[in-house]
């Protein structure tokens, strides 16, 4: 797909893996709408990126809302006439044994992880396939492939995003609308810092990517019509390790998260 010109909606793009894809992209010449709750950094990106050779046009809001999906799509293409591609960012974790998490938190993720999902691509492929075509990305997690401790409910909405996008590349195959996954393994961002306003910690940095490498990835998937994307080699070996050894990934994965990578538990943690 040609990056250049086209109009592409991000959600999640106040901090992160979203706010570096809106810069990637813009920077090559797209129309990005970009879309997350903070609307003051929204429009902060705008005006940084203002000038250039491309556009980011902000319209806050929160996806958890179906009436804001819908209407955020109605102002894209009655603005810009056309939708090329919907990158589903936005998520939130939570770190918290499963028998111990509140089940009003257990809903909040869903509800963004999946739901929030599920309304953008419903407001989306109606017009796409008027259209002819598009491309739907949406940012899943390495960890949806293996559990981690603490993590369960997490992994599990991501385990979701996966089935459904799955289903979803078979459904839109016949309308030239390509649905595309993307792995990212630990990143750089705030979804590790930012617990539901309050300053957490994740002390370990180790194996962490960078939110511009998941973003490289992200524009490679765009201009070659990827379907399933791993942004590092050691992300791809850990999924194929898994498969073939499980038992000994899941004793690994315990020892590795339990000793080195815990944080405080039983926050949520915003990635939008």
């Amino acid at each position: 797909m040609q990056i250049k010109d086209s109009v592409i909606i991000v959600t999640g793009a106040s901090a992160g893996i979203g706010r570096a894809t809106a810069v990637a992209l813009a920077t090559l010449g797209a129309t990005v709408v970009a879309t997350a709750r903070r609307g003051e950094r929204l429009q902060a990106l705008a005006e940084e990126m203002a000038g250039g050779n491309g556009r980011i046009h902000p319209i806050p809001g929160n996806i958890q809302d179906e009436a804001f999906c819908h209407q955020l799509f109605e102002e894209t293409v009655t603005q810009y006439g056309r939708l090329d591609v919907l990158i589903n960012n936005a998520g939130l974790g939570h770190k918290s044994q499963i028998a111990e998490m509140p089940t009003a938190d257990i809903r909040t993720i869903f509800d963004t992880n999946v739901m929030g999902l599920l309304y953008t691509i419903q407001a989306a492929v109606p017009q796409m396939k008027r259209q002819g075509g598009g491309q739907i990305i949406n940012v899943s997690s390495i960890i949806s492939q293996r559990p981690i401790p603490n993590g369960g409910i997490y992994t599990a909405s991501k385990t979701a995003v996966d089935a459904i996008s799955r289903s979803l590349r078979m459904e839109l195959r016949p309308y030239n609308i390509t649905v595309t996954l993307v792995y990212p393994g630990r990143t750089q961002t705030e979804f590790g810092a930012a617990l539901l306003g309050q300053k957490g910690a994740n002390p370990s940095a180790f194996g962490r990517t960078s939110p511009d490498k998941v973003a490289r990835a992200i524009v490679k998937a765009i201009r070659h019509g990827r379907t399933e994307v791993y942004v590092t080699p050691s992300d791809w070996l850990f999924s194929q390790v898994n498969r073939l050894f499980p038992r000994t990934t899941d004793w690994l994965t315990n020892f590795v998260f339990t000793r080195y990578m815990e944080g405080k538990s039983g926050k949520i943690e915003r990635d939008t």
